[in-house]
């Protein structure tokens, strides 16, 4: 198979790349013969660590077409690899992939088991194959439609033959059982032990049984700390296995542009004592629940998920509860989308939260519809939302509830010629008016972004706009640091380094801030980072100055293991709306070394990198997986 065309310029590829595939009983064979004039990117050494940084081929694998589980298997020019399944966030199984670098591109083979993919019961095999050059950002593809945006898109897929039929592969149960001893300095506590397991029991095709047992978050996880100014609430990213494993489920009820509010949000839920949840697909429905049992607290969750055969129709239907020795909480959601999948997109959602926390029933409600027009390049989305003022889920997270208005996005990308030292010249910008319950305005914002990217890696961005927020104490208050530059240099790769500073009235003052990170290679193998921000607002009684410092080293010493040593201070006062903040000083150290080894996964670990101060533990961690391998 050739693949011939571009994703990004929607015309012929600039270079061949020719796939092959065969299969016998236990497994899929996969080589890609790729030409490439372009330096090759490969730059990373460790598999599942800094994906989409290099050069890459890839196959989507679909065993019972749109009605089923998508796997994808991924490959850069030596060999590196990366998988995802949409049957479980956490999808780990064996395969092997390898690469050598030629004089006038690179060769990759794969070797995938047929035992690491679950038929579902129905439907025929659908295969895509797929090359990324990261320097140009051409997306090349085998099977294609004029208007596809997504190598990813199940819609442009081509049917396989010859592929065994998975329905009749049972999945196998899989347990993974941890043992866990660690050294805390505290007052109280000396040495612990502890295990747990995460199982998966398979019920019946496309369908399993998960529980958590004891579920561990020790695992030093991605310091996600920040100080750069913002009205709202910060959101993280969801890490742990329990909760991220059928994370895929939740919350697909379509487009939301800008979007306020999200009806799961599981870093609001504590980690549970015990888990237990339901995951699977069958034909064009997809289903999920959980129960996350904690101390004195359930949290639980239920979603149904429908797409028609055309992958044009799209309904959900979720709900999400949550009770403490205080707190009642119940929140039911559903939304609809239509997709034409040439150039529009209409969608309506609504929401109902109920409880203890909810003083008024008639505003406690989300209602949303909208409509995108889009083509390869952009797009146009208007929004019509309105949030009550106690629409605000435990479970949850809304930005800003009591608003009720609209918001107009656009976007478009303008690439160039191969030949021009300018690779694409992208444009964005938002409108939004809302109004709150008791009348007046609730928040407005206007804002343009223009980013331009070099065929030399170097890229600049300038913005411009104004924001403005209603308080809690009834001012509308400017909320504006929108104004500003940002420049990257090594744009889009793993050392990729940049320096940003934005401007603007932030609440009672002028707030200046800045953020300036830097990544450089440390031999081969080792990547330095060093990162260093800091904030400054100016009202009429005082300065607040807050920064933040931070270095780390990564060092990808096999393909299957890494150490990471990461430090970070923050010292200041961050900067105020409306009432002052109080003066932080806090310091964070954290190392962690990671090894897979057949069946098993180490780690060594000392402090916890998204601790806002470093926890003084070390943690010694072993997990052995039975049965099915990991996230399959």
């Amino acid at each position: 198979m050739r693949l011939q065309y571009n994703l990004r310029s929607h015309g012929p590829a600039p270079e061949e790349t020719v796939a092959r595939v065969m299969a016998d009983k236990a497994y899929i064979y996969v080589a890609f013969d790729v030409k490439q004039s372009e330096p090759i990117a490969a730059s990373q050494f460790t598999n599942d660590v800094g994906c989409c940084v290099d050069d890459s081929v890839q196959i989507d694998l679909w065993p019972n077409g749109p009605k089923g589980f998508r796997y994808l298997f991924i490959s850069t020019p030596i060999g590196t690899r990366y998988q995802y399944s949409s049957e479980n966030n956490v999808y780990e199984p064996t395969w092997w992939s390898t690469g050598r670098i030629t004089s006038g591109g690179y060769i990759v083979t794969m070797k995938i088991p047929l035992a690491a993919m679950h038929g579902t019961g129905s439907g025929n095999w659908a295969v895509q194959f797929a090359r990324v050059v990261q320097r140009t950002n051409d997306d090349i593809v085998w099977s294609y439609g004029a208007q596809q945006q997504n190598h990813n898109d199940v819609t442009y897929a081509a049917g396989a033959r010859g592929l065994p039929a998975l329905a009749a592969r049972r999945a196998q149960p899989r347990a993974g059982v941890y043992v866990l001893s660690s050294l805390q300095q505290q007052p109280s506590a000396g040495a612990a032990t502890r295990a747990g397991a995460d199982l998966s029991i398979p019920v019946f095709a496309g369908t399993s049984l998960v529980a958590a047992l004891r579920p561990d978050s020790s695992d030093v996880e991605v310091d996600q700390q920040t100080i750069a100014p913002s009205a709202f609430a910060r959101q993280v990213n969801e890490v742990r296995p329990f909760f991220t494993q059928g994370a895929s489920f939740y919350n697909t009820t379509g487009y939301c542009f800008q979007c306020p509010a999200t009806e799961l949000y599981t870093p609001s839920i504590p980690t549970p004592r015990d888990g237990y949840a339901v995951e699977g697909q069958r034909g064009l429905f997809s289903y999920a629940g959980f129960d996350a049992a904690g101390i004195r607290r359930s949290d639980t969750a239920q979603v149904l998920n429908y797409t028609d055969p055309a992958q044009q129709n799209r309904v959900s239907v979720q709900r999400g509860t949550s009770d403490t020795q205080d707190v009642h909480d119940d929140t039911v959601s559903a939304g609809y989308t239509h997709d034409d999948l040439h150039h529009l997109a209409e969608w309506i959602r609504y929401g109902s939260d109920s409880g203890t926390n909810v003083a008024a029933g008639d505003r406690a409600q989300r209602y949303e519809t909208g409509v995108n027009l889009y083509s390869p390049t952009g797009q146009v989305a208007l929004t019509l939302r309105k949030i009550g003022q106690y629409y605000n889920p435990v479970d949850g997270f809304v930005a800003h509830p009591d608003i009720a208005g609209y918001a107009l996005s656009a976007s478009n990308d303008f690439r160039f010629a191969p030949s021009s030292p300018i690779k694409d010249v992208r444009l964005t910008a938002q409108f939004d008016r809302y109004q709150g319950f008791a009348g007046g305005s609730s928040q407005s914002d206007q804002w343009i972004y223009a980013q331009l990217a070099t065929r030399k890696l170097w890229s600049i961005g300038l913005a411009t706009g104004s924001a403005y927020l209603r308080l809690g104490s009834g001012v509308l208050s400017p909320a504006n640091t929108g104004e500003g530059v940002v420049v990257y240099y090594g744009y889009g790769t793993a050392t990729q380094s940049w320096a940003e500073f934005t401007t603007g009235r932030f609440g009672p003052g002028l707030l200046n801030a800045w953020t300036r990170v830097a990544n450089v290679r440390a031999g081969r193998r080792a990547t330095l980072t060093f990162e260093l921000d800091d904030t400054q607002q100016f009202t009429a009684r005082s300065t607040y100055t807050q920064w933040l410092e931070r270095a780390a080293f990564n060092l990808q010493s096999g393909p299957d293991e890494s150490l990471g040593i990461g430090v970070r201070r923050i010292i200041g006062t961050p900067p105020t709306l409306d009432a002052a903040a109080p003066f932080q000083i806090a310091s964070n150290i954290s190392i962690a070394y990671h090894r897979k080894a057949g069946n098993s996964e180490w780690y060594a670990v000392y402090g916890d990198a998204a601790a806002f101060s470093t926890v003084p533990a070390v943690i010694i961690k072993l997990i052995r997986y039975v049965g099915a391998e990991k996230g399959t």
